[in-house]
């Protein structure tokens, strides 16, 4: 067809006629396609919702308790309980108490065969009307006379070490020497400590520094040796004090 169109000098007038009115309807026929698809209206595309779930909110929280009464103290709960509905048409029975029956009088105990008018029970055959069970025959009636209580504690005499202010003791007592110490001549300075009461009483006597042969000695001569006690503003205390014996042989 376009060839006719186009070949028009070779094509003869016949054949060129009717390729030109083919060519027009043909042009006509897609215009008009195109015009009535541009007419028609644009169908809008579907979306799909988009549906969301969401989950139900928590319940809220129970209320507090409410706060104690002041002082402390539990207000008691009081329990009301339901009373019974009454229906006409139930029948109650009678309630007869029964017959209660007088109380029967104690049986008087007539004791022991051999007892004795006036005994306790348990007592012993033989015993004294009047006495206790369990006491001894031939004892004395009443309470038992209590022991003496008994003597107070002594008190804790609190010893002192000497000190500024306090008044020396007179000489310690001189020991007497050994066979031993006398045939070694011994000599020297021996350190005993003492605890020296109020009365001026040596006692509880240490060696701090002994000699040789001759510690026994000097304990056996200061346990018990009588010196001018120690005094503190004019009263006498007790203390515990250091004494310095210089021994010479003889």
């Amino acid at each position: 067809m376009f060839d006719s169109v186009l070949g028009r000098a070779t094509a003869s007038k016949g054949r060129l006629g009717t390729g030109t009115v083919l060519s027009v309807l043909a042009h006509g026929a897609v215009v008009a396609a195109v015009l009535y698809i541009s007419t028609r209206p644009v169908e809008e595309e579907k979306k799909d919702v988009e549906v969301t779930f969401f989950a139900p909110p928590p319940p809220p929280p129970p209320p507090p308790p409410p706060p104690p009464p002041p002082g402390g103290k539990k207000t008691p709960k009081t329990e009301i309980k339901p009373k019974p509905i009454q229906r006409p048409d139930t029948i109650y029975e009678s309630k007869t108490k029964p017959e209660e029956k007088p109380p029967e009088p104690p049986k008087e105990d007539d004791g022991e065969e051999g007892g004795v008018e006036g005994g306790v029970p348990g007592g012993v055959p033989g015993g004294v009307v009047g006495g206790v069970v369990g006491g001894v025959l031939g004892g004395q009636l009443g309470s038992p006379t209590p022991p003496p209580p008994p003597p107070p504690p002594k008190p804790v005499v609190q010893i002192l070490p000497f000190g500024a202010g306090m008044t020396r003791p007179s000489q310690a007592c001189s020991p007497t020497y050994t066979a031993q110490a006398r045939a070694a001549k011994i000599e020297g300075l021996a350190i005993v400590k003492c605890n020296i009461s109020a009365a001026g009483v040596c006692s509880s006597c240490q060696i701090i520094k002994g000699l040789p042969h001759m510690d026994q000695a000097i304990l056996s001569a200061m346990n018990g040796c009588r010196v001018a006690p120690v005094t503190l503003q004019g009263q006498a205390i007790p203390v515990s004090y250091v004494f310095n014996l210089r021994l010479k042989s003889q």
